[in-house]
């Protein structure tokens, strides 16, 4: 893969984004079937107003333009997944919309027409068969993360474009994604996915695939192929999310896990020596360690109310790591927001401040 863009993912198949150093990138898939004289071009998930540019010139170069596309299918509405159908739609005319009827609902106040569109229920066992002699079939994953959201399988690639299912965002940019990933993937889900139960479903779907993906292609994130399909399957159907978390964030765990994944994550964003000795003032500050407990592999207990210990491991980083704090600001807010934690005064206040807007 020499580009970073309009690279062929699989026999016919597209990658026609970008990379733009973001922490939620956005995928955007080109399929184009031929069979029986006959040439179809599909677009899936067709992203966002920034990304027509890159787009056009991806597609220009493939197809020869936006206007060539044919169909273009949308796993749910949400503006980084869809908002460019109404502008594609003007562009050609005849441009087919399919997705699920929930999605449409919402889909159409993009300014697109009912007469040219088609919902994934109306097809019988959920299966359509192109012109050109290929297959595809949608697969229903709802609650994943919206009601309506359902992924496509292109049977005769094996390639499965699975949305916001199995996204990441982008601490590795690669397009490939291996088990370094996995703490992107592991974030977004805990974010944006509601419930265990509506992965579990989602997953079990997969499974009844028949023959099974070669290849995962979500909308953020990286593509996962080979043995790494079945990693993050596993690992995916184990992980609690949403209002899991949510029901969980008040226990004393969360916190504690919490506090330990800010550890790890500063280890590996410091570095071991500069993460030692910052580990090492906090637990030679007598007054730090009677609230907060150290054990042989991190932090074993919070002697004092949660939040309370939380403002205090804040100002404690802040204070010993001067010249870090953006760094400490970035990881506590991504770790907490995770795990359905209020935010300590202190970042709310930091981040506030910055902006010069309100009186505190």
């Amino acid at each position: 893969m020499s580009k970073d863009t309009g690279i062929e993912i699989a026999p016919g198949i597209f990658w026609v984004s970008r990379r733009e150093n973001s922490l939620l990138e956005r995928n955007i898939y080109l399929r184009v079937f031929e069979g029986d004289g006959r040439r179809i071009n599909l677009l899936v998930d067709p992203g966002a107003p920034r990304d027509r540019k890159v787009l056009d010139e991806n597609l220009s170069e493939i197809i020869g333009g936006m206007s060539r596309l044919n169909v273009a299918f949308a796993n749910h509405q949400d503006p980084d997944v869809a908002f460019n159908l109404g502008f594609l739609q003007q562009l050609n005319p005849e441009l087919f919309v399919l997705t699920s009827e929930d999605t449409w609902r919402l889909l159409q106040f993009y300014g697109l027409k009912d007469d040219y569109y088609r919902s994934t229920e109306s097809f019988p066992g959920g299966r359509a068969r192109m012109k050109t002699g290929q297959e595809l079939q949608f697969v229903p994953s709802p609650y994943c993360h919206f009601r309506g959201a359902v992924m496509l399988y292109d049977k005769e690639s094996r390639v499965l474009f699975t949305g916001d299912l199995f996204g990441g965002l982008s601490f590795i940019p690669d397009l490939q994604a291996d088990e370094r990933h996995w703490e992107g993937v592991k974030t977004f889900h805990q974010i944006y996915m509601p419930t265990r139960e509506s992965i579990a479903l989602a997953l079990d779907n997969i499974r009844k695939l028949d023959p099974p993906p070669k290849m995962l292609a979500p909308q953020h994130g990286s593509l996962i192929t080979g043995e790494w399909i079945e990693f993050y399957m596993e690992k995916l159907g184990r992980l609690p999310v949403g209002l899991n978390l949510l029901l969980d964030s008040r226990t004393k765990e969360n916190y504690l896990a919490a506090v330990n994944a800010v550890f790890l994550e500063l280890n590996r964003s410091l570095g071991p020596e500069e993460f030692a000795r910052a580990v090492k003032h906090l637990r030679n500050d007598g007054s730090f360690t009677n609230i907060i407990q150290f054990g042989p592999s991190g932090v074993v207990d919070i002697k004092t109310d949660l939040n309370t210990g939380l403002e205090l491991l804040t100002t404690e980083l802040f204070d010993h790591l001067p010249g870090k704090k953006d760094m400490v600001r970035r990881v506590m807010t991504r770790v907490l927001l995770a795990r359905e934690i209020p935010l300590p005064e202190r970042l709310r206040h930091e981040a506030t401040a910055r902006e010069g807007l309100f009186e505190m």
